[in-house]
């Protein structure tokens, strides 16, 4: 199936400010009364939209709460951290829109007008911080604007406020289906709806086509896989340190590490040694590493496996490195050798420690000591001058608090 060029701007939007997502997992069902049928029903209605996809059932919270009016109900859900209220009772007018403005962390599921023609929805809705719902075709005359429209799934007639239930419960499992925020969700709910049989003097976007808008939005997310751009290798002290990025991600749940070792004949099989998560929707470049602190001497083989939030995976390339352990400290030959009067002293270290270098005559005697401090991991050098000297033999020796170095060099006058 194809999708719109608005629906590429709506997923792409949502791919790019994905940091806003927030799983639903508590649910209000908002009453005058309380525990009532009426209220149980709309309860129920929510659960029925949540599964009316492909029967998975809304796993988390959802709670009655007694509240007298839609701005206590909205207060209520957000000092208590509900990320959805469905108010059960009268209709959806600009001062309870405004009030929910207020709390955008919440998002309000109300009918758009009462019965009694008191509470008559007036929104812009495009632009609307609550959403109008009606139900059957009685029930959009008592309000003006309706955003979503469903027959009521309890009774199969006219009664709007459990038909609020089943379109909240709708795009509650669209916005945990992708991790998006419910307003993402909402927008994608919006271009994948349809006027039915409904005046249009009323219904702005229609019944919400669940089936189309998963579908497009899974085609696209597939056309999108995860780019990995490079993926490296590299010794560090007495660890391997693996990097990667990607320019693209898409359901990316996160990356297995693998470990093979070659040389272990008894253990040849793909190992994993980590799991890093993935940024899950992104169309920005991230950087990603892991440090294999558990590796030995020899060659090894490392892969990713990078799996998606449905649990489908794949593999990068592979590499392979070979891994000795590195001394603490190395001293290289002095050059040049032999020397008249100067000669250059490198050597490195591979921990932050006291590291001595002296230099001794062919006796043993101390000649001069050229360093003795605190050296961080890195590489140095010294110079030695030998012009007060005599010519002969000398010998160099470097000192950490776990090994010692020598070397032999020869002045030449």
């Amino acid at each position: 199936m194809k999708i719109n060029n608005l629906l590429k701007l709506v997923v792409t939007m949502f791919l790019s400010v994905n940091i806003f997502s927030q799983t639903v997992t508590k649910v209000l069902v908002s009453g005058l009364t309380g525990y009532t049928s009426h209220d149980t029903d709309v309860l129920n209605s929510f659960l029925l939209g949540y599964s009316s996809y492909d029967g998975t059932k809304y796993p988390s919270q959802i709670d009655l709460h007694i509240d007298n009016s839609a701005y206590s109900a909205i207060q209520y859900a957000n000092q208590n951290n509900y990320q959805i209220v469905i108010r059960s009772y009268t209709g959806l007018n600009s001062a309870v829109n405004d009030t929910a403005k207020n709390y955008p962390n919440v998002l309000l599921f109300m009918p758009a007008g009462s019965n009694s023609f008191y509470y008559v929805c007036t929104l812009d809705i495009p632009n609307a911080a609550a959403v109008s719902t009606g139900a059957g075709i009685d029930t959009l005359v008592t309000g003006y604007k309706v955003e979503f429209f469903s027959i009521d799934p309890i009774t199969n007639s006219n009664s709007s406020s459990f038909s609020n239930g089943y379109i909240a419960g709708q795009i509650a499992y669209l916005a945990n289906r992708y991790n998006i925020s419910l307003q993402q969700a909402r927008s994608i709910a919006r271009n994948n709806s349809y006027v039915n049989n409904q005046s249009t003097n009323y219904v702005q976007y229609g019944e919400i086509n669940l089936s189309q808008a998963v579908n497009s939005t899974d085609s696209y997310l597939q056309a999108l896989p995860v780019e990995l751009n490079e993926f490296s290798a590299f010794k560090i002290n007495n660890q391997i340190k693996l990097n990667w990025s990607t320019s693209n991600e898409v359901n990316n749940y996160g990356f297995d590490v693998e470990r093979f070792e070659k040389n272990n004949k008894k253990y040849s099989e793909w190992k994993k040694i980590g799991f890093i998560k993935g940024a899950g929707n992104s169309n920005l470049q991230k950087f990603y590493s892991f440090i294999d602190n558990t590796v030995s001497q020899g060659d090894f083989l490392y892969r990713l496996k990078q799996i998606d939030n449905n649990g489908n995976y794949k593999y990068s390339k592979k590499i392979e490195i070979n891994f000795a352990n590195q001394e603490a400290i190395s001293l290289h030959q002095n050059y040049p050798n032999p020397f008249n009067p100067t000669t250059t002293i490198k050597y490195e270290v591979v921990n932050s420690e006291r590291i001595i270098v002296n230099v001794y005559n062919w006796i043993g005697q101390l000649v001069e000591n050229l360093f003795d401090g605190i050296e961080e991991p890195g590489s140095y050098e010294l110079i030695f001058d030998g012009s007060k000297l005599a010519s002969g033999i000398y010998f160099v020796k470097m000192e950490s608090a776990s090994e010692i170095k020598t070397l032999k060099m020869a002045l030449l006058k």
